[in-house]
């Protein structure tokens, strides 16, 4: 039986390894610059484009090898921290996400409210 929880807990965290990585690599395969697409929306001057372009390089962490991103990126999230949002700047994920739970839970109720009569229905039907 330890065996066997051992394993799950293994390919558990295993699969949770390659999925965070692959969350971490997709922006990083994307075509464009996330930052140079930020600048764009602000419409600056040249000149002032070249500062604000070592700015939000530096704040976003891509001014450091890719190896180094990796491991911030790992180390922010065991401390919980989701980083900031490109899109938009500069409010941190977590904030844009704990606005969007209000909608996900009243929308998750009504479903598995509906789900699980609906199921009990059909499954009394059935038998």
């Amino acid at each position: 039986m330890k065996r066997y929880f051992a394993r799950k807990l293994f390919i558990y965290m295993l699969t949770f390894f390659f999925a965070v990585t692959i969350d971490w690599l997709i922006p990083r395969f994307m075509p464009g610059n996330p930052v140079q697409n930020l600048l764009a929306r602000a419409a600056l001057r040249a000149e002032a484009a070249e500062v604000m372009y070592g700015y939000f390089t530096r704040a976003f962490g891509l001014d450091v090898p890719i190896w180094q991103q990796y491991l911030n990126f790992w180390n922010a999230l065991f401390h919980g921290d989701l980083g900031i949002s490109v899109y938009l700047f500069p409010q941190p994920v977590i904030k844009i996400i704990m606005r969007a739970v209000p909608y996900d839970i009243f929308l998750l109720l009504p479903a598995v409210l509906l789900s699980w009569i609906a199921g009990n229905k059909f499954g009394a039907f059935a038998a």
